[in-house]
């Protein structure tokens, strides 16, 4: 009988022993086990590199480019964003035009405010612009139509001064920026002055 006691109760002791592991009590137990499987699923971490949205960002505007090739006209512009926040960033937007028959030089100067405070997405931008602009023999059919006494316009050289308010959005992925705009403002050239109208296309790179 001593016997049996003592087999049953090795027997007890051994089930004990071998299930004390699966305790829901014992969190040492708990966090070997945690650790292991995430050893195991390490794999599935998201490899992308998380994205910097307040890195300055270089664009061109190629369908600028596009259409001055079309008409035998340089039409260069640059656009630099440096962001201060999510928020705002300031914008320079220089640019050439370049013709036998026009040359214009200058810089616009902007304030873009991205209205999420992601630093991508829709913004508002006022900007305004000062450039010297050489016209010769400037003419109803030239590339901006102004309204004021053809020949009193021809050969002239001054200033162009405008102030413009855009809407937009951007896009923002780790080292290429994208975005397109439009806007409305008001311009003066060599004397005329009117409401104007533009839109751009800006390619990117951040760094």
């Amino acid at each position: 009988m001593k016997v049996l006691h003592k087999s049953i109760a090795l027997l007890f002791l051994t089930f004990f022993t071998a299930n004390a592991s699966l305790n829901p009590l014992d969190l040492g137990a708990v966090d070997r086990e945690k650790e292991s499987v995430d050893r195991e699923n390490a794999y599935v971490a998201d490899p992308r590199p998380a994205i910097d949205y307040t890195k300055i960002s270089v664009y061109l505007h190629p369908v600028s480019l596009l259409v001055g090739a079309n008409i035998k006209v340089l039409f260069l512009y640059s656009t630099i964003e440096i962001p201060m926040s999510l928020y705002n960033a300031p914008i320079i937007k220089p640019s050439v035009w370049n013709s036998p028959g026009l040359t214009r030089v200058g810089s616009d100067i902007g304030f873009r405010h991205y209205l999420a405070g992601r630093g991508e997405g829709l913004y508002l931008q006022p900007q305004v612009g000062a450039f010297y602009i050489s016209a010769k023999n400037w003419t109803s059919g030239s590339i901006v139509d102004w309204d004021y006494d053809e020949e009193e316009a021809r050969k002239k050289r001054g200033t162009w001064f405008d102030g413009m308010l855009y809407m937009g959005h951007a896009y923002k992925f780790a080292y290429i920026s994208i975005y397109s705009d439009a806007g409305l403002g008001y311009g003066c050239v060599l004397g005329a002055c009117t409401l104007i109208y533009d839109a751009n296309i800006g390619l990117g790179i951040s760094f």
